[in-house]
């Protein structure tokens, strides 16, 4: 059976020139190109400041009906965009007019609220639901509320108690069309219009443009961590307690910002292993605390422009481990969140870059992106790490795959070198050639409520 496209209709308080202006913002201004993209003109609200969900879905061509003033249609969305830098002492009914609350509070259409840029964790998507539940004193009941965030598995329900809480994969859409953007595929800088999909120049994509058939690795691992989170400690001070260092090159720390870790968390440190390992393991963390290790290039600009990592870091490296933004905490707070599954930029660029990698993240990270249709570096690596919670073991688990590289004899290694190379190859043709526009259309498919 085929199922027909879903009709996709978004509700906007202000239309110009049959173009959307960011819902939830008091003032825009227009790009000064020829395609006069609205945007806000200053943020003082969580509100994301251009149209980003809209204008992805314009830029892979789906179709999708705007209505605005008193027109109405079944399925109606009322799409507010926020951002990751949510101000959370702000009310939704400072930048929602009261008409249109009292539209969605009389059924006339949903809010939806497009938010996978989002910090995942408990304690930020608690205080959302917060301001949410404030608007029943408005007559907008849950119900009424259909919340977007990139986790795939949908884990938030019942932390909003909202069965209306939907995942979409938004960081391969986001990469596919950066990089597009970035490498002249497509004209989509207007999409996003940030630093990140900005068109560089012949050299600067000659500088970028990792081909893994010019692959030669003189390290086993580059592990981009560069932050001081919970997970990165972890990590690292598994890699140096490993007698790793020497095999690979990391970043960490890269903001050399002054911090103390907790070597009794058992996040960190894992208390089963006795009291000589805790100890060894203390001195570690300790020593972290006051060095900053880095990779042997300005590790900072992939904070300021992720996409533009140059090649010869690819090269280099046998396996590049990618440290997640965020990994379930496992504690008591919120069990389920052990369930998110949310690859971020970060990892698709690894596939858009056809280079095989591990991931210190979610659960199943790889399991969804073999689903997705690419291949895993299985001849190198054994995922089975990818299927461990606790953040300890999964650090020690990863470890494991690099020592068990490290003991292949030359030829063993060099021959599934060989073997891996036309799978990557192949990973980067089909992120390429992905059509992510079925994306959308599946999540306003399940999100159809008459």
């Amino acid at each position: 059976m085929i199922l027909l496209r879903p009709t996709i209709n978004l509700y906007y308080d202000r239309i110009i020139d049959e173009t959307p202006i960011p819902n939830g913002v008091s003032s825009y201004t227009f790009s000064n190109d020829f395609k006069r993209i609205p945007y806000a003109s200053k943020v003082n609200t969580p509100v994301l400041r251009h149209t980003a969900f809209y204008n992805a879905m314009k830029a892979l061509k789906l179709d999708i009906n705007l209505f605005s003033g008193k027109e109405t249609a079944k399925n109606l969305f009322y799409p507010l965009e926020l951002n990751n830098g949510l101000n959370w002492d702000t009310s939704f009914t400072e930048f929602i007019s009261s008409k249109t609350i009292s539209k969605i509070a009389k059924g006339k259409m949903k809010l939806l609220i497009f938010a996978p840029w989002l910090t995942l964790g408990y304690k930020y998507l608690w205080k959302l639901r917060v301001r949410l539940d404030e608007l029943a004193g408005h007559g907008v009941k849950r119900q009424q509320i259909f919340i977007v965030l990139g986790d795939l598995n949908e884990s938030y329900k019942k932390l909003f108690d909202n069965n209306n809480v939907f995942g979409i994969d938004w960081w391969q859409i986001h990469t596919q069309i950066a990089y597009k953007s970035r490498y002249g595929l497509e004209d989509w800088y207007w999409v996003f219009k940030d630093t990140h999909s900005c068109p560089v120049s012949a050299e600067q994509y000659d500088r970028e443009n990792f081909d893994i058939n010019n692959w030669n690795p003189k390290y086993t691992f580059t592990a981009f961590c560069g932050s001081t989170r919970l997970h990165d400690h972890t990590l690292i001070a598994e890699i140096i307690y490993r007698k790793l260092k020497n095999y690979g090159i990391f970043s960490y720390n890269v903001a050399e910002e002054q911090f103390n870790i907790n070597p009794n968390d058992f996040r960190i440190v894992d208390k089963s292993k006795g009291e000589a390992y805790i100890q060894e393991k203390t001195g570690i963390l300790k020593l972290l605390e006051k060095t900053v290790s880095k990779i042997d290039f300005d590790i900072r600009q992939i904070k300021k422009t992720p996409l533009a990592v140059d090649k010869s870091v690819y090269e280099n490296s046998l396996i590049n481990i990618v440290s997640e933004p965020f990994i379930p905490p496992f504690d008591k707070h919120y069990l389920d969140e052990t369930n998110v599954i949310a690859p971020r930029m970060g990892t698709w660029r690894q596939i858009a870059k056809g280079h095989p990698f591990m991931v210190m993240g979610c659960v199943n990270t790889m399991g969804h992106i073999s689903n997705e249709g690419y291949f895993a570096p299985t001849l190198l690596i054994d995922q089975y790490y990818d299927k461990i919670s606790s953040t300890t073991k999964r650090a020690e688990a990863i470890c494991d795959n690099i020592e068990r590289i490290i003991n292949f004899d030359k030829q063993e290694l060099q021959d599934r070198i060989n073997e891996t190379v036309p799978f990557m190859a192949k990973n980067k043709e089909k992120f390429y050639e992905k059509k992510n526009e079925r994306k959308f259309q599946q999540l306003f498919r399940e999100m159809m409520y008459e």
